[in-house]
């Protein structure tokens, strides 16, 4: 056995196809031809294999390379060798999306999954009919220990870039929006006195004490008293609608629910940058064939919505 792993720690895998090439064709310059090398260099590594296998392994008669008795016997082993490495490193598995079975493993929110899920069912129910999709909630934005124990796939969240920086989560904006705000439809207008008059619901799915229109009013110089932190966006509407409370949410959602409930919908009186809604992937796994083709899927669907 340590003769064995003294041998692998000085062989160069990379001369077993020399190897194999000299004990197909017994003559260098065809074998050297058949794995395009020169005639030069292919004898200088038949030379250094020669030393890594302290044995001569060919030996040269009137018109071919005679194997030794040594290479007679490690050329099946070799050949096997080879034909495990070539089918390893060989091309990579396709997925084929119409007979697989794969479950594809999401972290969402409620508004995420409202918005994306209904297109991507629908899109899935064509082309994929029998993979299934695992919805998760996660207690942090970005779950990078659900990433690294497969737990997730994907990730899809807003972010207005104060996601930390990692080499190992790679993000793309699926989805943009303007923001709203809503109120009890007995208001009949909404500007930046009203605003900051009334108090406001703030969806923080990942327990944050403010948001983005938090950010926005302190460089105003203004600020917003906070009467109820949700969890999630779905509930927030129905306290809205009977109270003077308001919630700034994506225009998306404010009006899927607005045909639903006495609420009135305003433009948010101060700037706002768009509602980004990020798809984040695992570097060491979004490369999969499967993850590749989902990723392809859901890059159609933002095309098909823009």
């Amino acid at each position: 056995m340590k003769l064995v792993h003294s041998i692998l720690q000085r062989l160069d895998l990379n001369l077993l196809k020399v190897f194999n090439a000299l004990y197909l064709h017994r003559h260098v310059s065809r074998a050297a031809s058949s794995i395009h090398l020169s005639q030069s260099a292919f004898s200088h590594a038949l030379a250094r294999l020669r030393v890594q296998l302290e044995d001569e392994l060919f030996v040269r008669s009137h018109s071919q390379m005679i194997p030794t008795e040594y290479a007679m016997s490690i050329h099946l082993p070799v050949t096997e060798v080879l034909a495990t490495l070539n089918t390893c490193f060989g091309q990579k598995a396709e997925f084929e999306p119409s007979k697989s079975k794969h479950e594809f493993n999401f972290a969402v929110t409620d508004f995420t999954t409202l918005l994306m899920m209904p297109r991507l069912m629908t899109h899935l129910a064509q082309v994929a009919p029998e993979v299934r999709v695992n919805l998760t909630n996660h207690e942090t934005k970005l779950p990078i220990s659900a990433f690294e124990s497969a737990d997730i796939d994907f990730s899809l969240g807003f972010a207005h870039g104060e996601v930390e920086s990692t080499r190992l989560i790679n993000e793309w904006v699926w989805w943009e929006d303007c923001y709203c705000t809503l109120a009890s439809n007995k208001l009949a207008n909404l500007d930046l006195e009203t605003f900051l008059q009334r108090k406001h619901i703030l969806v923080s799915p990942w327990g944050e004490r403010s948001g983005v229109v938090d950010k926005q009013l302190s460089l105003l110089g203004q600020r917003r008293e906070i009467a109820i932190q949700l969890p999630n966006v779905m509930n927030a509407p129905f306290l809205v609608a009977d109270s003077e409370l308001l919630i700034t949410l994506p225009k998306f959602a404010a009006l899927a629910l607005q045909g639903q409930l006495p609420i009135a919908l305003f433009d948010v009186p101060f700037d706002m940058p768009k509602y980004q809604l990020k798809v984040f992937t695992y570097a060491p796994t979004q490369a999969s064939p499967a993850n590749r083709w989902m990723l392809a899927q859901l890059r159609q669907l933002f095309m098909a919505q823009k």
